[in-house]
C-alpha cells in the first residue's frame, strides 16, 4: 500500500514539476511526506523522502535554469538587481521602509513592489501598516495551524486524523513559503493575496476542517455517554449489592431471633 500510494503522488509531484508550478509540487511533496510519516511511526520513510527531495531540489536546479536564476536572487538579491534580483529587493526596500509601524493605509508605494497583490502581498501590507501588524497575522495563520492540529489530535477515526492533520499542514505550509520562500515558489497568502481559485480551495480546506470539528464534537459526546452509561452501570451494581448484603443480614437476624 506504501509503494503504491507513494507512486501515486509521485506522479502527480512530477506532473506540477513538468508544469513548472514548483511551489504546488513542494506543497504537495511535504504534505504527503508528513502523512505518510504519522501515518506508518516509520522514520525510515521520512529520512528517504527528505533524501529524495534533496535530489530532486539538485536535479530541478541543473535542468530549470530560471530556478538558477532564483537561487541566485536569494543568494544575493542587490547583486543581481537587474538579473532576477528586482523582485526580492524591491520586496526588502518596501519592509524596509515600513518599519514598526508602517507608512500608513493607502501612504505606501506597492507599485514598486512586483506583483503585489498576490505574490509580494505580505510586503505590501507590513509596508503601510508595519511590522507590528504583520507579526499579528502571521500569529494568526499559525493559531489556525494548532487548532487544526487540536482537532486532529483528538480525532478517533485515523482517516479523519489524516485529513484534518494533510490540511493543516497545507495551509501553514503555503504560509511560510508565501512569507519566507517568496522568491522560489510564489504561492498565495491564504485569505489575503488577491485570487479567486486561491480563495475558493482555502475556504474549502476549512469547511472541511470545521466539519472534522463537528465530527470531533459528537464523538466527544459519544465518549461522555458512554462513560455516564458506565458509572451508572457500577452504581445501580454497588446498589443491588448493598441491597443484598441488607436482605441476608436481615434473614440472618429473624432466623436468630426465632431461635
Amino acid at each position: 500500500n506504501v509503494v503504491v500510494t507513494t507512486a501515486v503522488a509521485a506522479a502527480h509531484v512530477l506532473i506540477l514539476v513538468i508544469s513548472t508550478d514548483l511551489g504546488a509540487a513542494l506543497i504537495y511533496f511535504v504534505v504527503y511526506l508528513i502523512m505518510l510519516y504519522v501515518a506508518t511511526r516509520q522514520p525510515l520513510y521520512a529520512v528517504a523522502g527528505v533524501g529524495a527531495g534533496c535530489g530532486a531540489a539538485v536535479i530541478g536546479y541543473h535542468i530549470f535554469s530560471h530556478i538558477k536564476v532564483r537561487v541566485a536572487a536569494w543568494q544575493d538579491p542587490f547583486a543581481t538587481y537587474s538579473n532576477g534580483g528586482y523582485q526580492i529587493a524591491q520586496s526588502l526596500f518596501a519592509i524596509g521602509s515600513g518599519g514598526w509601524f508602517g507608512t500608513g493605509l493607502f501612504k505606501g508605494q506597492p507599485d514598486t513592489i512586483p506583483v503585489a497583490e498576490t505574490d509580494l502581498i505580505f510586503s505590501a501590507i507590513t509596508e503601510e501598516i508595519g511590522m507590528i501588524f504583520s507579526l499579528c497575522l502571521i500569529l494568526i495563520c499559525v493559531s489556525c495551524y494548532v487548532m487544526f492540529l487540536n482537532i486532529a489530535m483528538e480525532l478517533r477515526n485515523q482517516f479523519y486524523k489524516l485529513v484534518a492533520l494533510g490540511l493543516g499542514t497545507c495551509y501553514i505550509f503555503q504560509v511560510f513559503l508565501q512569507i519566507g520562500g517568496v522568491t522560489l515558489t510564489g504561492v498565495t497568502l491564504p485569505f489575503v493575496s488577491y485570487g479567486g481559485s486561491s480563495l475558493l480551495s482555502t475556504m474549502i480546506m476549512f469547511g472541511i476542517i470545521q466539519g472534522l470539528y463537528i465530527v470531533r464534537e459528537d464523538e466527544e459526546a459519544e465518549r461522555e455517554e458512554k462513560r455516564r452509561k458506565k458509572l451508572q452501570h457500577e452504581k445501580n451494581a454497588k446498589r443491588r449489592e448493598r441491597e443484598l448484603k441488607d436482605g441476608s443480614g436481615r434473614k440472618t437476624k429473624k432466623k436468630s431471633t426465632t431461635s
